[in-house]
Parts: C-alpha cells; sequence; structure tokens
C-alpha cells in the first residue's frame, strides 16, 4: 500500500509554511521530522540526481583517460617505429660504406691529415747483370729508346782568309791583273785594307792576293817607267798570258766582287821596254 505524504516547501522570504501539493512515491522508509511547523526531509530526489551526475562524470573521466593513454601509447608507437626506421637506414649506410671502401678506417689522433703514398710508377729491378750494376728499370729502358740528340754546335770559322806572301816571287813570262792599289803614304793602313779587300773577294770565290809594292818588281813600273813603291796592290794571278789575266779581272764574279775594275796588267818579273 502506497502513503502519500505532503511535503511542505518552506520560503525563507515569507517565513511562512506552504504545504505543496507534490506528492512522493517511495519505497522507503521516509521520515519526516516537524520542526516548528517546518516539515524537512532526510532524503529528497535532488540527492539522487547528483549521484548519478557523479557517476556520469566519473566515466566521463574514466573514458578521457583511457583516450589519453591510448594516444599516449599511439604516439610512443610511431616514435620507436621512426627510431627504428632511422637507426636501420643508418646500418645500411654503415654496410654500404664498409662494402664499398672495404672497411673502415682507423680514426685519426690529430688533425693532420693522413700521408699521401705516391703510386709506383717504375718497376723494381731485375736481378743484377753480370758487371755488378742493377738492371735499369722498365721506364728508363723505355725513355731510353729515343735517347735526346744533344745540339750539335759549330765552332764559329775565324780565320783570315791566305791573301798570299807579302813579297812573292815571280818569273818570266807570269802576268798580273791589278785590282786595286792603296799608297803607304796616305795616312791610312794599306796594308790592312788590301788584305781585306783579298779576303772579300776570295770569299766570294775569286782567286785574289795582295802584296806589297817596294821596288822589287821591275814590271810594275810607274809613269816615269821606274819600279812601284810604297804601295799595297790587289792582283789577280799569276796566269801565262796577259789575255788570260785580263779574262778572269772581266768575269761577271770577279766585277760583282768588285766592280769598275780597270785591269791593268802586268809581267812583275820583267822590266818594261
Amino acid at each position: 500500500m502506497e502513503r502519500a505524504f505532503v511535503v511542505t516547501h518552506v520560503d525563507d522570504r515569507t517565513g511562512r509554511t506552504r504545504a505543496g501539493g507534490r506528492a512522493l512515491r517511495s519505497g522507503g522508509d521516509s521520515r519526516v521530522a516537524a520542526r516548528a511547523g517546518r516539515a524537512v526531509p532526510t532524503k529528497d530526489v535532488s540527492a539522487a540526481q547528483l549521484e548519478r551526475e557523479a557517476e556520469r562524470a566519473e566515466r566521463r573521466a574514466a573514458t578521457r583517460a583511457a583516450g589519453r593513454s591510448a594516444r599516449k601509447k599511439s604516439k610512443r608507437s610511431h616514435s620507436a617505429v621512426g627510431a627504428a626506421i632511422v637507426a636501420g637506414a643508418a646500418m645500411v649506410a654503415t654496410f654500404a660504406f664498409i662494402l664499398t671502401n672495404g672497411g673502415s678506417s682507423t680514426p685519426q689522433t690529430s688533425d693532420n691529415p693522413p700521408p699521401v703514398v705516391a703510386p709506383q710508377t717504375s718497376a723494381p729491378p731485375a736481378s743484377a747483370s753480370p758487371s755488378g750494376n742493377p738492371a735499369p728499370a722498365a721506364s728508363t729502358v723505355k725513355a731510353d729508346r729515343k735517347p735526346p740528340v744533344a745540339p750539335v754546335t759549330t765552332a764559329a770559322t775565324t780565320t783570315t782568309p791566305n791573301t798570299g806572301p807579302q813579297s812573292p816571287v815571280f818569273r818570266r813570262g807570269q802576268w798580273i791583273a791589278v785590282i786595286d792599289k792603296y799608297p803607304t803614304d796616305a795616312g791610312m793602313e794599306a796594308d790592312q785594307l788590301a788584305k781585306q779587300l783579298a779576303g772579300k773577294m776570295i770569299a766570294a770565290g775569286v782567286p785574289a792576293r795582295a802584296m806589297l809594292l817596294n821596288g822589287q818588281y821591275p814590271g810594275v813600273a810607274n809613269s816615269n817607267l821606274q819600279a812601284e813603291t810604297g804601295a799595297w796592290v790587289v792582283y789577280l794571278g799569276p796566269f801565262k798570258s796577259a789575255e788570260a789575266a785580263l779574262n778572269v779581272c772581266q768575269e761577271p764574279k770577279t766585277q760583282q766582287a768588285y766592280g769598275s775594275l780597270a785591269c791593268p796588267t802586268y809581267e812583275p818579273a820583267a822590266a818594261p821596254g
């Protein structure tokens, strides 16, 4: 049998008790204690609602905590997977470097770079030759196939052309052709000028000579028919005739070596007459 209880509501603003027509149905042992005409419930509906809200809050908190834990686990798993990938890549790179270079090099203990060993460019020496000297290396033998040719230096010829004796001896019947005459009293080095001209003509292929006229050749006379003295002459000969001496003096080669030649001919050993 359900019992109906009248719940009075206390209005603190007026201080009077108002009777409410709300009936609570409960199957428990609710009791009402009356004090000074007021009704105070020992257990009302709001407490039950608070308990349910508290339970819901606890469940929501537990759900959020479980979600955070799951996210943390997921992040930790992603981090672990990333670290494993990086470590695997490092191991692969290390193995590749070892396979490529044949092993890791010993770390240097100083800042100086390792010494560079020059490659061997020549073969090691073979067995000793019978003479006791080591055999030449392969590179030396190959290089010696074409030995360098030393430049040939020719000494400059400084010899003076043979311009003949200062006073040659002529016989009768020998003729000469005079090219030029240099007097010794003209204030010049007559001997040097005569020898230089004779050397120039010898270089041109003309058989010229130089001699001193000092009165020893009666056939070489002046306009007074006296033997010429005090002069150096350049001449061609001797020849067997005056015509032969004249022909050689008038040849183009002779004229090119010393042009404008009058080519007078003389028989030095015979007096004119």
